[in-house]
């Protein structure tokens, strides 16, 4: 940090887009947290202005004062903010976090995301004190390749099973095209799951955590039946990680200019994950079957099921096919800090715990 950035900490800024999503809200703590003097700045559009202002007086009631509700348009120039709202972050605004992307988002959303970043590296790039620039895409723009993905592959000749997966491909490229004038890190997590020590998995879209109320919802004498063999690794990571792991490499020179895979090093296969979760659950554990994998993939294709509900494509593949998300990169740079991946095994039951007391709630809500 210079010591203009210093002398203005008071004003130093940290800007997070994203809202209601868990990673945005993991992330505005995370900045809040670090610093006494640091202030964040929170973009969303009018629609979740009221339900981000609620967060904050439920959650950060004591820290009101050094958030900052930026309420704008994502595709807009100037991201549809002030003229004196745009003036105040080009010269505050010290790292910025982009979290908007959304496996469940419309395929027309999901086209606005280009846009939108575009939007923000055009204000990253005016920004003089900016130290970084996040961006959060996903460990799924492997498309359908199977084998080990290293941390600076990015297009193959894969296919790609949903639009997101496309467009987060076409927003890394953008990326790396910008990276010789902005500081820039990516971020590929896998599969987001609740976090590690009190099971919050509310508004995450992921596969694991819909598969994980679907067990819990169906009456035990109803089996799960999942594609596959269930051998080959299962890519989940506990949110609370993510934001971690983002923050501090957010902060390490040496991570500039670099992408960064978030997954678990030693992930358990499926089967053995869904074994330990209907363990936990006090139910049958799912029936996997490679018969119905073709089956499965077909019905997507063919059908627009894959297009209405991307998660459900992107879980086939979660369980179908072989993929390990090399992550050295990432450890190499966090190997002096206490931040580590938990093993599934250690919080699986806190998961089950928070989704269960979730499913009563519902139940007691329409009775």
């Amino acid at each position: 940090m210079t010591e203009d950035i210093q002398r203005r900490s008071s004003k130093a800024t940290v800007l997070i887009t994203g809202f209601p999503r868990l990673l945005a809200r993991g992330l505005a703590i995370q900045a809040l947290s670090a610093s006494p003097q640091r202030n964040v700045a929170l973009f969303v559009t009018a629609d979740d202005e009221q339900s981000l202002r609620e967060w904050i007086q439920e959650r950060l009631p004591e820290k009101t004062k050094r958030i900052r509700v930026l309420v704008g348009q994502a595709t807009t120039v100037d991201l549809g903010l002030s003229g004196r709202e745009i003036h105040s972050l080009r010269r505050s605004v010290t790292h910025i976090f982009h979290a908007v992307s959304d496996l469940a988002a419309p395929t027309r959303l999901q086209q606005q995301h280009l846009l939108h970043l575009n939007r923000l590296l055009i204000l990253a790039r005016d920004c003089p004190y900016l130290s970084r620039f996040c961006f959060f895409s996903s460990s799924f723009i492997s498309g359908d390749r199977s084998g080990v993905i290293h941390e600076e592959d990015l297009d193959l000749g894969q296919k790609f099973r949903t639009p997101f997966e496309r467009n987060m491909v076409n927003a890394e490229h953008i990326l790396r095209a910008a990276m010789p004038r902005i500081p820039i890190t990516i971020f590929r997590p896998s599969s987001m799951i609740g976090h590690s020590r009190t099971g919050d998995a509310k508004g995450l879209t992921e596969g694991p955590s819909y598969l994980l109320s679907l067990m819990l919802r169906l009456p035990t004498e109803i089996p799960v039946y999942l594609p596959g063999s269930g051998i080959g690794p299962f890519n989940i990571v506990p949110v609370d990680y993510v934001v971690h792991a983002s923050w501090a490499l957010a902060h390490h020179q040496a991570a500039m200019g670099r992408t960064f895979h978030l997954t678990d090093p030693n992930p358990m296969s499926a089967k053995q994950a869904f074994e330990l979760l209907a363990d936990i659950a006090n139910r049958p554990a799912p029936r996997f079957g490679t018969l119905v994998v073709g089956m499965a993939k077909k019905v997507l294709r063919r059908s627009r099921l894959g297009h209405v509900l991307p998660v459900t494509r992107v879980l086939v593949g979660d369980l179908t096919d072989d993929v390990t998300y090399d992550c050295a990169g990432t450890l190499e740079l966090l190997a002096d800090t206490d931040i580590r991946c938990p093993p599934f095994s250690d919080y699986a039951d806190i998961l089950v715990m928070w989704m269960a007391n979730l499913e009563r709630e519902r139940n007691n809500r329409t009775h």
